[in-house]
């Protein structure tokens, strides 16, 4: 599975004097999406007929998957999005089309192609890296092996989130899934637990 890295500029193109906008984004959650929604209805897409958009999201159970057809005809818009998200296995990835209607009406088969046209556009200027899934954990050190310790997650592709400093350091941090089994033989060296949360 892959996300897209960063936001892509907004790509535009015209079908039968519509125009489409389309732009991917990385996004985690429906409700992070709705309100980057909200924000595009008021500047600079207010007078926009129609804002449609597909998500892919990866859970602890599996995968979700929304999308909006935005007043289009069902299944025109928001389904052919998602499909395009499931067939390159793209996760924790929105993709938006805006619509300005032209005044000709592509039917039902015109508008699924021209929205599939603006998303995959937008996809294609996209760059798409591996999705890794983390396990997070806690770690109390002390400050001699600190520096250590996070040199090690590092090395393994994990993220240091938060250090709290008291008499010692107390470490939440992320390591990619199956990764922490490299962290045993210094653990067991400094006589030390990590806590999963």
């Amino acid at each position: 599975m892959v996300v897209v890295e960063r936001e892509t500029e907004f790509k535009e193109t015209v079908v039968n004097k519509s125009k489409f906008l389309s732009q991917a984004i990385p996004c985690d959650n429906l409700s992070s999406l709705k309100q980057k929604l909200a924000l595009l209805w008021k500047e600079p897409f207010g007078n926009a007929s129609h804002i449609v958009y597909a998500l892919r999201t990866k859970n602890e159970h599996g995968i979700d998957a929304y999308f909006s057809d935005d007043g289009e005809p069902s299944g025109t818009a928001g389904k052919p999005l998602l499909n395009i998200l499931e067939g390159r296995a793209m996760i924790n990835t929105a993709v938006l089309v805006v619509r300005y209607y032209g005044g000709i009406n592509l039917g039902t088969g015109g508008l699924v192609k021209a929205y599939s046209e603006a998303a995959q556009m937008a996809l294609d200027m996209g760059k798409f890296i591996q999705y890794v899934e983390y396990n997070f954990f806690k770690i109390v050190l002390k400050y001699n092996i600190l520096e250590q310790f996070i040199k090690l997650v590092s090395k393994i592709k994990g993220e240091v989130v938060e250090k709290e400093f008291d008499d010692n350091v107390t470490l939440h941090f992320k390591l990619p899934k199956g990764e922490e089994r490299q962290l045993d033989s210094f653990l067991n060296a400094n006589q030390l637990d990590m806590i999963h949360v």
